[in-house]
């Protein structure tokens, strides 16, 4: 399985394991950014937001609906990805981010990690080891609002965004959340 694809899935499972529940639309995660926010962090131009929807299994065992929205950036081989689910109460953001199957696969390939929390929104920067063929830098930032949980997920084989850059992405995502 591939980095991307793996942490992809592993952002799906942060939602599933904390047993989110189906909220909104697709194209809800689709409106939280704009391509020239993207455009601003990244340096490069990005394509439209595909919304999708996926089912993923929750920690209950029972099939649950994240909603997704993808920007493809061509020329960096990269996509900004944007999840979001409700967020259960009592739940706890940093640890549905922090402890889930996708991070879990890269610490065990030996990708490096960077965390930080911001009150109750946690980041991670994850770069491959030299050996990894085919590694996928990744950052993410996680943040619990309104009674949801979004992600905003960064990845590219090339480059790098730092934590405060994929940071503003996610304030500005959840500042659009009614």
């Amino acid at each position: 399985m591939s980095a991307r694809a793996i942490s992809i899935l592993g952002t799906l499972a942060a939602f599933a394991s904390g047993g989110v529940l189906a909220v909104d639309t697709p194209s809800v995660a689709c409106s939280l950014l704009i391509s020239s926010e993207i455009e601003a962090v990244t340096g490069t131009k990005s394509g439209a937001g595909t919304p999708m929807d996926m089912n993923v299994p929750s920690a209950q065992g029972k099939q649950e609906t994240v909603y997704v929205c993808l920007w493809p950036i061509a020329a960096q081989k990269a996509q900004v990805v944007v999840s979001m689910g409700r967020l259960p109460p009592g739940q706890n953001t940093q640890a549905i981010a922090k402890k889930n199957a996708g991070m879990d696969a890269l610490r065990a390939k030996h990708y490096s990690e960077e965390s930080r929390d911001f009150g109750s929104t946690t980041c991670s920067a994850m770069t491959p080891p030299a050996s990894e063929k085919g590694g996928m830098n990744m950052t993410a930032c996680t943040a619990g609002a309104k009674g949801r949980l979004v992600s905003v997920t960064f990845m590219s084989p090339t480059k790098k965004l730092s934590i405060d850059e994929t940071k503003s992405l996610l304030d500005k995502a959840v500042g659009r959340i009614r």
